[in-house]
């Protein structure tokens, strides 16, 4: 994993059921390894939600998950929404079995592949009065002697497609249809779509590159603001997981980051996205 995008993660378990574990650097709860669990009404673009708060005036932190559809690979992003000037945040992907790449030949879709879906993200935009954090009581500790509140993550949903050459071993694409979700009643905002650079694939089917801010008018290098990675797995590459780190990204927000996964599947496979329609075999 690099470390920009595990971030304060170091393990996050594979989604399903009603909780998951979670072992993030510094206060979500004990022990280590804690447990969040299932929390339906924050899932985002598809990706299941689970939450973790011990008590009103402990750290919320959630957790936005989701395996392939061939169970090959699995990623999940996690992130309070900051306390006390500091916020923690981060993510994990992983693969099960080995790399193998698709069948290399001459015609449209023998090697250089797509892949499609949605995306989704969580932040460290936070709100005080998040629907779903836990209520701080009344009586004695209330009013002015309270501490700094924890705040509940804004989250973002949208698509994500990557293109993806096993003959060069580059994959580059773009995230679209972004939209900031308040947790204060679910009020949106769209933001701007963001490119991913291309990047390297090396043996092992995993990448890591730059991330920009789109330009789509002159395909000129824009402003960079963070990094995206992941890994390929199933037969012939029948799926991806990664996850994106971004900052400085939003206009009029200060030091904003978002912490992002994705789990697509590759055009062509069953149940592949929509888009997939436009692109070769």
């Amino acid at each position: 994993m690099p470390d920009v995008l595990a971030d304060d993660v170091a393990t996050l378990s594979i989604p399903g059921g009603n909780t998951i574990t979670v072992a993030i650097r510094s206060l979500d709860g004990t022990p280590s390894q804690n447990t969040f669990t299932r929390n339906a009404a924050l899932d985002t673009a598809g990706y299941l939600a689970y939450t973790a708060q011990e008590d009103a005036l402990d750290r919320m932190f959630v957790a936005l998950a989701g395996s392939s559809l061939d169970g090959s690979v699995h990623a999940g992003t996690v992130a309070d929404g900051g306390q006390f000037n500091r916020y923690f945040g981060g993510g994990f992907y992983e693969r099960d079995g080995s790399f193998s790449p698709p069948a290399i030949g001459t015609g449209p879709g023998e090697g250089q592949v797509s892949y499609a879906g949605n995306y989704a993200a969580v932040t460290n935009i936070g709100a005080v009065d998040g629907d779903h954090l836990i209520t701080v009581p009344p009586g004695p500790g209330g009013g002015a002697s309270l501490p700094d509140l924890p705040r509940e993550s804004h989250r973002v949903s949208g698509t994500i497609f990557l293109n993806a050459n096993f003959v060069d071993n580059a994959v580059n694409g773009e995230i679209s249809d972004r939209i900031l979700i308040s947790p204060v009643g679910g009020a949106q905002t769209a933001l701007e779509d963001v490119t991913l650079i291309v990047a390297p694939i090396d043996t092992n089917g995993e990448f890591y590159g730059d991330v920009e801010i789109s330009d789509d008018a002159t395909d000129s290098p824009g402003t960079g603001i963070g990094n995206y990675g992941g890994i390929f797995g199933g037969s012939g590459a029948s799926s991806v997981a990664g996850l994106v780190h971004l900052s400085g990204h939003i206009p009029n927000v200060d030091s904003e980051v978002e912490h992002g996964v994705f789990v697509l599947t590759q055009c062509g496979q069953p149940n592949d996205s929509a888009i997939c329609d436009l692109v070769a075999p």
